[in-house]
């Protein structure tokens, strides 16, 4: 390592090291620019640290080791992880804007929580019992995605006995495996794209299929095959809630084909698991989750383009087949004293509606 690498990566690790001290998610390394992290979702200056332009370079060259040509990055982004220590990995993003690169480190966690260790509604163990069928996880960014389909994955490896292919870009958790082979595929190192990864996993004998994100109709289209062929096939959307994710799967594809991607997914998809990141009374950042579950009801509305009535639809089959909505989510959150009223009517699908359920409650109106 040469002597401007060993500073680089000193320079590096100290800010990495005051986000893990204040456990942080994600780091900000901006050109010209202060040194900034989110910490307990909001972003904080960390460091009077500035970035110079030969900082930046440096910086630059020790992420992308020869992967790609820095000139690239005018075209396109760049992705990639760094190992900060044994115990810490990172997801790297690289891009450039109108005043220079900006990197943004995200902190993947090594330990691979379950489902109760993330405050998650405990039907979302049944997910991990499926044979078939489609799964999308979704959210903003940031919103825990990719740890929620962690411990679900990890779940599967725990109890089952299957094959488990993941595409990722990058790979975040990295699987042991335990009763499942688990193998885990890079886009860019180990198979070119989401897509072809996609195929080539249809001659690798899988049980279940891991994409990391549908990002376009070649992905899009080959999930439903998968899952339309007797594959279990998990994946993440960057949508708000299961009407949002419907409506952008569907939009994906050419018109004409819209028709027949409804009916693929009324007899594929299982669920749809939305979620909401929330600020709690003692400041952890606590789970709020939309569940859609795969009813005769849910099918219906699908097919019959009636998207606009799955939120009332999840309200009521809760009791049935687990649905809930982000509202009930609050709700639940608010009445257990886990979050304000104020955070939850920042968060509510309907602030108006949140606030009549409160009102109503003989439990909440104790307090």
């Amino acid at each position: 390592m040469s002597k401007k690498t060993d500073e680089t990566v000193k320079m590096l690790n100290a800010w990495l090291d005051i986000l893990i001290k204040y456990k942080g998610t994600d780091l900000h390394v901006k050109s010209n620019a202060p040194i900034r992290a989110r910490l307990k979702g909001a972003i904080k200056r960390i460091t009077d640290d500035r970035v110079s332009d030969d900082n930046m370079k440096n910086l630059l060259l020790l992420l992308m080791d020869n992967k790609a040509n820095i000139s690239n990055l005018d075209e396109m982004d760049f992705d990639g992880t760094y190992m900060h220590s044994k115990a810490y990995r990172f997801r790297v993003h690289i891009y450039k804007h109108y005043s220079g690169y900006s990197i943004n480190f995200r902190l993947i966690p090594q330990d691979i929580k379950t489902i109760e260790e993330l405050n998650l509604p405990t039907s979302l163990h049944k997910l991990a019992k499926l044979e078939r069928g489609l799964v999308l996880i979704t959210g903003t960014t940031g919103s825990g995605k990719s740890t929620l389909l962690a411990s679900i994955i990890e779940e599967i490896n725990r109890h089952t006995h299957k094959h488990i292919i993941t595409i990722e870009d990058p790979i975040e958790y990295i699987y042991n495996d335990k009763h499942c082979i688990i193998e885990q595929r890079e886009i860019g190192s180990h198979t070119p794209s989401f897509s072809n990864a996609l195929r080539a996993s249809m001659r690798e004998d899988p049980d279940v299929i891991v994409v990391g994100e549908i990002r376009d109709l070649a992905t899009a289209e080959s999930i439903l095959q998968a899952a339309s062929t007797g594959h279990l096939v998990f994946s993440t959307v960057h949508t708000l809630d299961a009407k949002e994710t419907i409506e952008r799967m569907i939009s994906i594809f050419p018109t004409e084909e819209q028709n027949r991607v409804r009916t693929t997914l009324a007899a594929t998809l299982e669920a749809i698991i939305s979620q909401r990141l929330v600020k709690g009374i003692n400041n952890q950042m606590l789970p709020a989750v939309e569940l859609m579950y795969k009813s005769p009801l849910i099918q219906e509305l699908i097919r019959q383009k009636r998207d606009d009535e799955i939120i009332d639809v999840l309200a009521k089959e809760g009791h049935s087949f687990g649905t809930q909505t982000f509202n009930q989510s609050l709700y639940h959150l608010i009445v257990s004293g886990k979050i304000s009223e104020k955070i939850g009517f920042q968060y509510a699908t309907s602030p108006s509606d949140l606030k009549l359920m409160l009102s109503l409650s003989e439990e909440y109106t104790k307090h």
